[in-house]
């Protein structure tokens, strides 16, 4: 189990995982109120010249790109002991959903690999590639939104900087390209031949080429065609066929080669929001969180209570009906019995309206 260790503005909660050199928490942002993944770089560590390299790499790499399926960086920064980075947390896997579900929708798996694509052709154009796609680096925000996370082993295209040894490849062997295999020089259509084999473990639930050992599985990707999928998928063949082919020159080197590639396959499809996070409960971030970082007390703001409002009745038809009806009634009652004097009555109120309109005329 990691060490906790003091980093500024987040409380760590749980030891999420290791990634190379660096250690990966669940902490709380007390400036926001949210929840964050931070990484560390502990000092004990610093003397590894190249890890501390990777981290800045990283940290610089993933702050210049800026698109809806790339992580977001909130802030980077060290201190005497450590360096650390602060980014989203994500609350499921693509790995753990295959895990839990066997197989994906056919619907469902390409617009994730739509989705991820899309981030993919951004960041070659930006002048990056990833190096390391698999679904442990394929995240989902809460609203199902597909995330490509891990770009400590991403590479500027053009770049002659050596973070790795010559002929040394980087990645993870089951879903490596064959020339980052062969140790040779990857470009953006290596990142689509491993989102290729992602691809087809959604459909199938299994990567295309599986062995007990490395070596086994590395021959398999250099020599081997592509498994073909079951009959009922067979639609998505021609599509994997072209991401895994074994010459970079067949696959889609740019997003408008892909979208030609999809396009007959594609339909619009809702992703399903994000399942609960892997490792158990979240941390609650309430107002105890809130108020401390505002300077407030402790304790809980108190609940208001709402003033009783006075009832309002409601207008009854059959009441209003009988109401009218009795002053009718009393109407008709008291003309019967005053019928001899309204006459009288009349003309005196006729006098009267004249009698006050001459001393109206009289006073202008």
């Amino acid at each position: 189990m990691a060490v906790f260790p003091e980093v500024p503005g987040y409380e760590l909660k749980k030891f999420l995982g290791s990634g190379g050199a660096a250690d990966v928490f669940l902490a709380v942002d007390r400036r926001h109120a949210r929840l964050v993944a931070v990484k560390v770089l502990a000092r004990r560590r610093f003397a590894e010249t190249m890890a501390v390299r990777r981290f800045i790499k990283e940290a610089r790499t993933i702050s210049s790109l800026h698109h809806p399926n790339i992580v977001r960086v909130h802030e980077t920064g060290r201190t005497p002991e450590l360096r650390f980075m602060a980014m989203e947390f994500f609350p499921e896997s693509l790995k753990r959903r295959i895990q839990e579900r066997g197989r994906l929708v056919p619907d469902e798996a390409l617009a994730i690999a739509n989705q991820v694509a899309a981030a993919l052709f951004y960041a070659h154009r930006r002048g990056f590639i990833h190096r390391d796609i698999k679904p442990d680096n394929i995240m989902f925000r809460p609203d199902g939104t597909p995330v490509i996370l891990d770009f400590g082993i991403a590479r500027v295209l053009e770049s002659t900087t050596q973070l790795t040894r010559s002929g040394m490849s980087m990645g993870t062997p089951r879903y490596m390209s064959p020339e980052q295999l062969n140790a040779k020089r990857a470009d953006g259509r290596s990142d689509i031949y491993s989102l290729g084999v992602v691809l087809y473990e959604m459909l199938s639930g299994a990567p295309p080429f599986k062995g007990s050992q490395t070596m086994a599985v590395i021959m398999k990707h250099v020599t081997e065609p592509v498994p073909r999928l079951a009959d009922e998928l067979a639609a998505y063949q021609p599509l994997l066929d072209r991401m895994l082919a074994k010459e970079r020159s067949k696959r889609p080197a740019t997003e408008k080669e892909w979208q030609e590639l999809v396009k007959p396959l594609f339909r619009p499809f809702k992703l399903p929001k994000a399942g609960k996070p892997e490792f158990g409960a979240l941390p609650k971030t309430g107002d105890r969180d809130r108020t401390r970082q505002s300077g407030a007390n402790d304790e809980p703001p108190a609940r208001r209570t709402a003033k009783p409002q006075p009832r309002r009745r409601k207008n009854n038809p059959r009441r209003l009906f009988l109401l009218n009806l009795l002053l009718v009634l009393a109407l008709a009652l008291w003309i019967f019995f005053n019928y001899e004097n309204i006459p009288g009555m009349v003309a005196s109120l006729v006098r009267a309206i004249t009698s006050w309109i001459s001393s109206l005329l009289a006073r202008i």
